[in-house]
């Protein structure tokens, strides 16, 4: 099966605890080890085959293994000093132990408080744990590294296509009448986690409703021709729109890195989206009260994490590989304002779309495309 991994003989694989080294099991007795064991051995070989990417059997890295498996033992071990053992962790144990270190209870050897990449990390290694377990969770708090995402690739110009594309079918349900029962009931299930009501309440127009949903194609839409930074969109309004001069009005007190007003330019495309999707949203009860353009499914406004998430769910949908790159929702502003520049050749046309205040700041964007490079060695063959 793909992501399927071959064991050496001998291999820390084969240990009776996997990935676990010299970590302490004092606190199970013989018989609890006997079974803790098994479903140990179990998560691993999850972790090892499908653990990155479930819906392709896409496993993680041998390397990638041992941190996730680790930092996955170090909330058992929490669990464990609050009571009964228990060798399956609860959504409410894993809530438990996020609060935990954000108030920074749970320390490193060196007694001191976790940086905010690894609190992250330790919550990323938790959905891998609760995709094992087939359990829908979310954190209760989203930690970000708190570092610049300059850093990161581009997207090719296919890729940003096939992100706008997919985005038309993210998540969305078939035709009611057109799966078996089984589907069906699958995804009954699916969404009444996603819109919070009782399954049994899920009917024909929750399907249709979500079949027709503009929020995550306007979204992306937006971010593909303004290049916008994960705290712009956490920022912006529904009076920042201007649909009929097809504009986005961004002033001085929403711009992210600047103090000045902005005017964007849209697409056609972008605008359609944009339009579909706020006659949508004039009909959901969560933005009664809330003028941000898009809340995520908690009510929240999207931040750099969740927006990351986003991105990594659409890219695994669109079969768009990272390879060596880094690709983050820094990319699609990268990716803007390289293909801004490809066209124009003007660095103050970039500055001014990617909302620059000095040409210099925008220069890193303003290198060759993927394709440029690759015409370049076609035509000297």
């Amino acid at each position: 099966m793909p992501g399927k991994k071959e064991t050496e003989p001998g291999s820390e694989f084969d240990s009776e605890f996997p990935y676990l080294g010299g970590k302490s099991l004092g606190q199970l007795s013989d018989m609890q080890k006997v079974i803790f064991a098994r479903i140990w051995k179990e998560l691993i070989t999850y972790i090892r085959e499908q653990g990155e990417s479930p819906d392709r059997s896409f496993g993680y890295a041998d390397a990638s293994v041992r941190p996730i498996a680790r930092r996955i033992f170090q909330v058992f071990e929490y669990r464990w000093q609050d009571g009964p053992t228990k060798f399956k962790l609860s959504s409410d144990d894993a809530n438990k132990f996020v609060k935990a270190l954000n108030a920074d209870e749970i320390r490193t050897k060196s007694d001191e408080p976790y940086a905010e990449g690894s609190k992250r990390k330790f919550v990323d290694a938790l959905r891998v744990y609760f995709n094992y377990r087939e359990i829908d969770w979310e954190s209760p708090i989203e930690f970000d590294n708190n570092t610049s995402h300059d850093g990161s690739d581009p997207f090719n110009n296919r890729e940003r296509e096939l992100l706008f594309e997919t985005s038309l079918e993210y998540q969305k349900p078939p035709s009611y009448k057109n799966v078996t029962p089984e589907e069906r009931d699958d995804w009954n299930t699916y969404l009444s986690q996603r819109l919070g009501k009782t399954k049994e309440d899920i009917g024909p127009s929750d399907w249709k409703k979500l079949q027709r949903s503009w929020k995550i194609p306007a979204l992306i839409a937006l971010a593909l021709d303004t290049g916008s930074r994960a705290a712009l969109i956490n920022r912006l309004r529904t009076e920042h729109l201007d649909l009929e001069s097809g504009q986005v009005e961004i002033d001085a007190d929403t711009a992210v890195k600047n103090e000045r007003s902005w005017t964007n330019e849209l697409t056609d495309r972008t605008v359609t989206a944009l339009e579909k999707w706020l006659e949508q949203r004039a009909n959901k009860s969560k933005y009664d009260d809330d003028d941000h353009v898009w809340l995520n499914r908690k009510g929240n406004p999207y931040n750099s994490k969740s927006l990351n998430r986003l991105l990594r769910n659409l890219m695994e949908a669109a079969e768009i590989e990272t390879n060596t790159r880094t690709l983050t929702w820094h990319s699609i502003r990268h990716s803007t304002g390289m293909y801004v520049y490809d066209q124009k050749n003007d660095i103050a046309i970039v500055a001014n779309i990617l909302r620059h205040n000095s040409t210099e700041a925008a220069r890193r964007y303003c290198h060759p495309t993927p394709e440029s490079k690759q015409d370049v060695l076609e035509s000297i063959q």
